[in-house]
């Protein structure tokens, strides 16, 4: 059997980027989402996927972008101007050379489970903004607020080498570090079920019908995860373009004529 989340990332960006993503849910493929742990408007994510009680809700804990929940109780965390970083690669650069501390990060992401679940969410995943909870380091801190708080699934496994990275040589790259990353966070934590093979990670809000008709073609038996972001808004990143592709009848029609069975994260344990 092959079971498939297709998550769409950053709800609670903006209330038409919710609205895109709760239009690929109800009308296309997408069964889960993440929303934004520092999303300024958390009262209105919520009550918009209150029009979708079949969508998984997940958080994307966020230690880039944005502001921090807890302020200037996290300092290391905060830039000048008060506002996270915005690029992984300078909080990682920052966190190797020592500039951020573990107890700023626990802190922050705990405040951002606590304000999801005093909302009223029933969270069933986290992953993390950028990517860096593939920080070994970051991941472990992940783990135990998942633990903590009885979070089944932590996103932290990457899709396979193909010849899709040979194509295209720089998503290659990437997606081969991010691979190095989450295969050394892993082997850190514990016994915690820490998800499916996912997919798009550097793909996401550019997905076409196309490339989401080679991926579905390419899952194997078990469990897999698809990153998506419909509700990137059109002129960006592509995001119409995605939304389309996650509405099409062809992306229904392969998914039914591989027995693909669509879910939800909480529905893999």
């Amino acid at each position: 059997m092959i079971r498939l989340v297709v998550n769409a990332e950053s709800f609670g960006a903006s209330a038409a980027s919710n609205q895109r993503i709760l239009d690929a849910h109800h009308q296309g493929i997408v069964t889960s989402t993440s929303v934004l742990g520092n999303c300024d408007d958390l009262p209105g994510a919520t009550a918009s996927l209150r029009q979708a009680p079949r969508l998984g809700v997940g958080i994307a804990l966020a230690l880039i972008g944005g502001r921090p929940l807890r302020g200037a109780a996290v300092p290391t965390l905060a830039t000048a101007t008060g506002g996270l970083r915005e690029r992984a690669i300078d909080f990682a650069r920052d966190w190797y050379k020592g500039d951020v501390a573990a107890r700023d990060v626990e802190q922050e992401l705990e405040a951002q489970i606590v304000r999801a679940g005093d909302a009223g969410l029933a969270v069933d995943h986290l992953s993390t903004v950028g990517h860096v909870g593939f920080l070994p380091a970051i991941g472990e801190i992940v783990e135990r607020l998942a633990r903590r708080f009885g979070i089944a699934g932590i996103r932290t496994t990457v899709e396979p080498a193909g010849l899709g990275w040979i194509a295209d040589p720089r998503r290659g790259a990437e997606t081969a570090l991010l691979a190095g990353l989450a295969w050394l966070t892993r082997r850190r934590l514990g016994a915690l079920r820490h998800g499916p093979i996912t997919w798009g990670y550097l793909e996401s809000g550019r997905l076409d019908v196309v490339r989401i008709l080679e991926i579905i073609g390419q899952l194997a038996p078990g469990s897999h995860e698809l990153i998506t972001n419909p509700g990137t808004a059109s002129g960006q990143t592509g995001g119409d373009d995605e939304l389309a592709a996650l509405t099409s009848p062809r992306t229904r029609t392969a998914v039914e004529g591989r027995g693909i069975v669509l879910c939800r994260w909480r529905d893999l344990f």
